[in-house]
């Protein structure tokens, strides 16, 4: 059940650092709905939201600022949804925004866009913050979505004594404004507080005797005191894997796991992008550059950095790929993997098992392994590898302790020993490649090529995309 904040719709003096708190308690999505700011008030309000956080916001105002500050949610009102064509919303869903609306009328759903990504019902019961707006639907409603495909998420009236009703009507998820905002010195609390009931509400759905992976993961350290947010978002996670269904689907023929999957290059994309930090570029800047630019195989690579640190940055970049229908790889921490339902997980020579993860994270997600040499390569094999990563191809500043560098040479002579052994795992070269490398990779053998700075750093990233698409081609 997805749990939505609304923000207070006047500008409160204190509201942007307790929504900065929010975010940083967990928050995946906010609504920023406030009717009577200008343009200028909300750029300034918008001013006071860490960076980091806006891809998480959806405006119900002022739009054209949403590409200003990187914002990727944009709500439309039932009068606002009304003037909309089915082509204006086409181009917003293309240009990767996640678009929603609200109705007050159950029926309403049978007739709505399927280009929305979910809709408000409600109100649902009596408003908190509203005096005299009273609840819509009858105490025993039960959602019927029609022909609607996507999430409905309840509006109205929601707090902690009445979520667990919400949540048995059939709703998707609930908004929350007047329980937040009625005392907002409370807010961090009562979002807390209707987290936890959140998730005790998932736990209590299904048998209390099944054990969790997590808990049964002894290979798996434990999170340092204090890191409460993290375990609760795994928590969401292992609810999840009882009895429902993971969010990585693999195709037909294409068994994770497999130490020699004749048919694994079919599932695995030819340009792998690997998230990069500057001093004036995030890891959530970079993926969207890469997104924008047209890849849809991204590698969040975050180092030296504790894992409830790296949740956050995954969070966002998850929502990032689901909007671009993209695959999100998460590097080096498999409970974040798990947490937000990546489509894969990579790692290093020096980080867990790849038998370790599989047992962990389960069959459904891809693995993939660092590989520097052919003793490498065989480990990998043999550990079921779904793909590798072989490198560094040359010199590169993303990287910390590079190996050798194996130059055209050395991947050459790679896989001369992959065919002349038999294996068939994708190779994916790694380290310093530009898009004029790919060609000679490529008649090497290489299945695909990861890349970071030859996208970054390009003037158009999109036609560089594109002329690395050709070349893989």
């Amino acid at each position: 059940m997805e749990l939505i904040v609304i923000t207070h719709p006047e500008i409160l003096s204190e509201e942007a650092g307790i929504v900065n708190r929010l975010f940083a308690h967990g928050l995946a999505r906010l609504h920023v709905r406030k009717p009577k700011a200008t343009e200028t008030e909300l750029r300034i309000w918008l001013e006071q939201i860490d960076p980091q956080f806006r891809g998480r916001i959806a405006l119900h105002q002022h739009h054209e600022l949403a590409h200003e500050f990187g914002i990727t949610g944009l709500h439309f009102t039932e009068k606002n949804r009304l003037t909309q064509s089915e082509e204006t919303l086409e181009i917003l869903k293309s240009d990767g925004f996640t678009i929603s609306t609200s109705t007050h009328d159950p029926e309403e759903l049978e007739r709505l866009s399927h280009r929305f990504d979910y809709a408000f019902l409600g109100p649902v019961f009596d408003s908190i913050s509203k005096a005299g707006y009273s609840a819509k639907v009858p105490p025993d409603f039960r959602l019927q979505k029609h022909n609607y495909p996507n999430q409905v998420i309840a509006l109205g009236g929601i707090d902690a004594e009445n979520l667990k009703s919400a949540l048995e009507m059939g709703f998707d998820g609930a908004a929350v404004l007047g329980s937040i905002w009625q005392n907002p010195d409370n807010a961090v609390a009562q979002f807390e507080n209707l987290k936890s009931l959140q998730l005790s509400l998932k736990s209590s759905q299904h048998p209390s005797s099944q054990q969790s992976s997590f808990q049964q993961s002894s290979c798996i350290p434990r999170l340092k005191p204090g890191a409460i947010d993290f375990a609760l978002e795994i928590d969401v996670f292992e609810q999840k894997q009882i009895g429902s269904k993971a969010k990585a689907v693999h195709c037909p023929g294409f068994q994770p796991g497999d130490p020699e999957k004749k048919d694994a290059a079919d599932f695995i994309d030819k340009l792998h992008f690997i998230s990069n930090e500057t001093g004036t570029m995030s890891h959530i800047d970079s993926i969207r550059l890469a997104l924008e630019a047209g890849c849809r195989w991204i590698q969040l690579r975050v180092k030296n950095r504790p894992e409830e640190e790296v949740l956050p940055i995954a969070w966002e970049a998850t929502q990032l790929c689901d909007r671009y229908e993209a695959k999100l790889i998460i590097n080096d921490f498999p409970r974040v993997a798990l947490a937000v339902e990546a489509h894969g997980l990579h790692l290093g020579l020096t980080d867990m098992p790849i038998p370790e993860a599989r047992a962990f994270v389960g069959e459904k997600m891809v693995i993939g392994g660092t590989a520097n040499t052919w003793d490498d390569i065989v480990r990998r094999i043999g550990e079921g590898a779904d793909y590798i990563g072989l490198g560094p191809f040359r010199f590169t500043n993303t990287k910390q302790n590079l190996s050798p560098i194996l130059g055209i040479g050395g991947y050459s002579a790679l896989m001369h020993q992959m065919r002349q052994a038999g294996h068939s795992t994708p190779i994916i070269a790694i380290g310093g490649i530009t898009s004029d490398d790919i060609r000679g990779l490529r008649e090497a053998g290489l299945y695909g090529v990861a890349m970071s700075g030859a996208l970054i750093a390009a003037a158009d990233p999109q036609k560089t995309f594109y002329q690395i698409q050709q070349a893989l081609c």
